[in-house]
């Protein structure tokens, strides 16, 4: 998923609650936005494949991916400076070994679990309907 094309969905959010003290910062958001999305790429691809048990696995991890995405927006992260830190994250991160890759996708995993637990209700349901709606979008047939 890229960071770029997520943003938009978090506006209301943004401008609703406004930065939060405890967000990541923008770097640090889409390396882990990165991590996530490799992690999510099987999954993902399952998913489209048709296996529903799979989606139970994905959720978790789009909606940690969304809640990182918009505490950056929040913080003015837009195109094309979020492609090129989702670029940067990605190349640093193809040179880890794969257990150190996979600490860093549970860290920030985790992260983003805690980032979400501490945003308003209304970010937490936006958060959520922009995670199922990326989810529902895997489930149909490409055009």
């Amino acid at each position: 998923m890229r960071l770029s094309t997520c943003l938009p969905c978090l506006l209301g959010a943004a401008v609703l609650a406004g930065a939060a003290h405890a967000d990541p910062k923008p770097t640090r958001a889409a390396y882990c936005v990165a991590a996530l999305k490799a992690r999510a790429e099987p999954l993902a691809e399952r998913v489209r494949r048709g296996d529903a048990a799979a989606e139970a696995h994905l959720m978790p991890i789009v909606t940690a991916s969304f809640a990182l995405i918009g505490s950056a927006y929040k913080q003015g992260l837009r195109s094309p400076q979020a492609d090129e830190l989702m670029q940067a994250a990605e190349k640093s991160q193809s040179q880890l070994p794969p257990a150190e890759f996979v600490r860093v996708q549970d860290a920030c995993q985790t992260e983003a679990q805690q980032l979400l637990s501490s945003v308003s209700s209304i970010e937490r349901r936006l958060v959520n309907h922009a995670a199922r709606s990326r989810v529902a979008k895997l489930r149909k047939p490409s055009s």
